[in-house]
């Protein structure tokens, strides 16, 4: 081999090998971020328990007491309804599930979401590719999004009222009620977008695949293969609503419900710690509690920033920080009891990465 055609050679394979390059160092960004975000809140957790005093949340703990078979029965329910909903976002004709396979199905992906840095995505992908082996894919995801954006609509009306009581009931600093109203308008705006999507019927999925085709992005060719599987996805979504009125409000009804669960965990939390409460309060602190979910979901087990937040608004609501502090830990420890349940479900819902049939493909197939 000549010297010009060594040279030629090589700066063939510069392209594919900067291609690689670049995508490894991506990669060691992303991993070196979500280890510096996931220090920092272990940083702020490790803080807020020396403020408050390791002796003090252990008080706090040990007055729950049984309780905690009170509160870990809360959050059951709590998943129980959300899996109710989850069914009846189904489309009738393709419920070919059982109910408790799909309560199972839901702690492994909740179990997933809540101990790694992809949280919700990963979490959801999770039930889709375990539901997909029941139902087709492309329902399989519907149903996902349909009960999904059921519980944020549900989250949102909770978070405007809890937020609107806080500012308008309580003496808060500038830059609290500043945050209240901001956040308050990001979910008007969020609202009035989702709101326009299904008036429209736009089709989002497949306006970003054209995108991604028009940028050249090699992961949105795999999905435009599977473009007839997209658009019929978000047909399915677009038309649930219209032919499911009754089921709809239902859905609606379930996750508002199930997220009030959290108020009544929040108020027998402080009642057995701090022997006062008021359902006042507590429904401000579950507001709060659904904000740090929204912007933190990707923290695992939102370490840090649920105690930071869930403390701010004690004590805005007249209560110590020390107290909301030692309310959110109790809270992890009821999680941690469903997480553990979910782990041990894992393997009775694994799904296969090779060799699915068609009918059985995931819906990861049909985002990814």
């Amino acid at each position: 081999m000549t010297i010009r055609e060594a040279g030629v050679s090589g700066g063939a394979c510069r392209p594919a090998d900067g291609g690689q390059t670049h995508k490894a160092t991506r990669l060691r960004g992303q991993k070196k971020l979500k280890l510096i975000g996931l220090l920092a809140g272990l940083g702020l957790f490790v803080l807020l328990i020396e403020e408050t005093g390791p002796g003090t949340i252990v008080a706090r703990i040990s007055e729950v007491g049984a309780g905690f078979l009170v509160l870990i029965l809360i959050f059951g329910v709590r998943h129980i309804l959300r899996t109710i909903a989850w069914y009846h976002a189904i489309e009738p004709e393709e419920r070919q599930v059982r109910f408790w396979d799909l309560f199972g199905m839901r702690l492994v992906g909740e179990a997933v979401t809540d101990l790694t840095f992809l949280g919700p995505l990963l979490g959801e992908t999770v039930k889709g590719v375990t539901l997909s082996r029941r139902i087709s894919a492309e329902h399989s995801a519907s149903s996902l999004v349909i009960e999904n954006l059921a519980y944020s609509s549900a989250a949102g009306l909770v978070i405007a009222g809890g937020l609107g009581l806080l500012v308008s009931e309580f003496a808060l600093p500038g830059s609290v009620r500043a945050a209240g109203f901001v956040v308050l308008v990001a979910l008007f705006l969020i609202a009035s977008s989702i709101g326009l999507i299904f008036k429209k019927r736009y089709k989002v999925v497949g306006k970003v695949l054209d995108g991604m085709k028009r940028l050249k992005i090699g992961w949105g060719n795999k999905l435009e293969a599977k473009r007839d599987r997209v658009d019929r996805f978000e047909e399915i979504v677009h038309d649930f609503c219209r032919r499911h009125k009754a089921e709809s409000a239902l859905i609606l009804l379930l996750e508002i419900t199930a997220i009030l669960t959290g108020v009544i965990e929040a108020y027998i939390i402080l009642s057995l710690t701090v022997h006062r409460s008021s359902f006042l309060a507590a429904f401000i602190i579950e507001a709060v509690n659904r904000v740090v979910n929204l912007f933190f979901s990707f923290v695992p087990m939102r370490v840090g920033v649920d105690e930071g937040g869930t403390a701010l608004v004690v004590k805005a609501v007249g209560y110590s920080a020390s107290e909301g502090v030692s309310l959110a830990i109790i809270r992890k420890i009821r999680t941690l009891f469903w997480v553990a349940v979910g782990l041990l479900l894992a393997a009775r819902y694994s799904v296969p990465l090779k060799g699915r049939s068609e009918n059985g493909a995931s819906p990861v197939a049909v985002s990814k």
